[in-house]
């Protein structure tokens, strides 16, 4: 079999009788291998795990905030009126605090190893469901390298730095690749991107892909189900809901400095080229807007080709994109990016298509230093373990710098509108594919 089956809008399709079969050799698995070995060796060792703050345990700042929010529920004390730990706000939806209060019954030592856990087994099942979706037959070959490639995915740093301070993106990441990942006849599809937005709103951004996408019903039940979600807030804590909804959602200097490094959306770029914690609204609003065209008109021609699992993921890159405020943890769509990217390579079968994935992988890889100043947080070692936005670099070297991660959601984006737009790429079935029981 030489190409992909389509359907009648000429988009590539596989069969639900019909499953690829991933064809990583024994050169290609021993790589793999030893990049799995050396990601974990230098999450614990690039920054040492002893070091105050910076090191890989010693943190979990943001399940701390987590769990004194659930707290503060329980205890039936206001949550927005101020600080609910050292100076942190609580920023997340009273939905999120609701499901928080589990939290608050554990020290945060024992919160910190389940919440651990429990992010490395999401990594994982966002890997594997990603190879499910790009229809490769789950065997013992396929989780073999899906346990090694979330090995490899520690060391990137919207991982690593998700795991360093305890944070939820990964669960999100999870809810949406597994909710929209799906055929678009499966009951209840929406309801994962729903519960999403609910406990953040950031995700809320898929309802406009949906729409773009015609994707109706699973566009209905999304809001019906963040509906429900901010209904729930009303029902347990009225006062914080009432709060939240009508005023602390707008307060996005609740979340930090906009001109911070670790800033890693169109508004942070603008803020740090042009060295003010207050850009020009307007020129946020309209990069803003370009930004919103160029990835979800890529989303949408990704989807018309049949690769669904691709517009997920630059509609991903483009709700952080145009975020206000979007941490470098949030990039997490990393992840189905590289795997796309590798998924591609195998299907083209060309050497030179690997430096594909290389390119989505190396700037979001996890780069140890020693820049910080103890004066700032002391004890700290003088260790850094972030990406590259954190390097004091040259001012030639600024602008690439500074929002490498918008960079490569510029590049991806074209790229997709280059093969599926124009191009129109159909993705060819590798040659080990399992033959499907009743070919058409």
């Amino acid at each position: 079999m030489t190409g992909a089956i389509k359907d009648s809008d000429n988009r590539a399709v596989v069969g639900t009788d019909e499953k690829r079969r991933l064809t990583f050799g024994f050169v290609g698995f021993s790589i793999l291998t030893v990049l799995a070995v050396c990601s974990v060796l230098m999450v614990f060792l690039g920054v040492p795990m002893g070091a105050s703050y910076w090191g890989i345990f010693n943190n979990f700042l943001d399940l701390d905030v987590y769990r004194h929010g659930g707290s503060m529920v329980v205890q039936g004390r206001p949550l927005y009126d101020g600080p609910v730990l050292q100076g942190m706000m609580f920023t997340y939806t009273p939905f999120a605090a609701l499901l928080f209060t589990g939290w608050a019954v554990l020290s945060l030592q024992d919160a910190a190893v389940v919440w651990t856990v429990l992010n490395v087994a999401a990594l994982l099942a966002v890997v594997v469901l990603c190879w499910k979706y790009l229809g490769y037959r789950l065997d013992v070959r396929a989780y073999a390298v899906s346990v090694l490639a979330t090995a490899i995915f520690l060391f990137m740093e919207p991982i690593r730095t998700t795991l360093w301070l305890g944070q939820i993106n990964i669960f999100l990441l999870l809810l949406i690749v597994w909710d929209l990942g799906r055929e678009e006849s499966s009951r209840l599809r929406g309801i994962g991107a729903g519960i999403a937005a609910g406990v953040k709103l950031t995700p809320a951004f898929f309802w406009v892909y949906l729409f773009v996408t015609r994707q109706w019903r699973a566009l209905v039940i999304a809001v019906t189900t963040f509906g429900a979600t901010i209904a729930l807030g009303f029902v347990f804590i009225f006062g914080d809901a009432k709060k939240y909804w009508t005023g602390t959602l707008f307060e996005s200097d609740r979340v930090g400095r906009t001109d911070t490094p670790s800033n890693q959306s169109v508004s942070g770029l603008i803020a740090q080229l042009t060295h003010t914690p207050t850009p020009s609204k307007v020129l946020v609003i309209a990069v803003s807007l370009v930004a919103v065209c160029l990835g979800l008109s890529a989303a949408w021609f990704a989807h018309r080709q049949g690769q669904k699992l691709l517009g997920l993921t630059l509609t991903g890159m483009t709700a952080t994109t145009v975020s206000p405020f979007s941490w470098g943890h949030h990039w997490v769509w990393f992840v189905p990016l590289v795997i796309l990217a590798a998924h591609y390579a195998l299907a083209s079968g060309k050497l030179w298509a690997w430096v594909f994935p290389l390119f989505c992988l190396l700037p979001v890889l996890n780069w140890s230093h020693t820049w910080w100043d103890p004066t700032v947080i002391p004890g700290t070692d003088r260790f850094v373990g972030m990406g590259l936005f954190m390097f004091v670099t040259p001012e030639y070297l600024r602008i690439p710098t500074r929002g490498i991660y918008l960079w490569v959601f510029v590049a991806v984006a074209l790229a997709a509108l280059i093969v599926f737009g124009w191009k129109k790429w159909t993705v060819p079935i590798p040659t080990a594919y399992v033959p499907a029981a009743h070919p058409s």
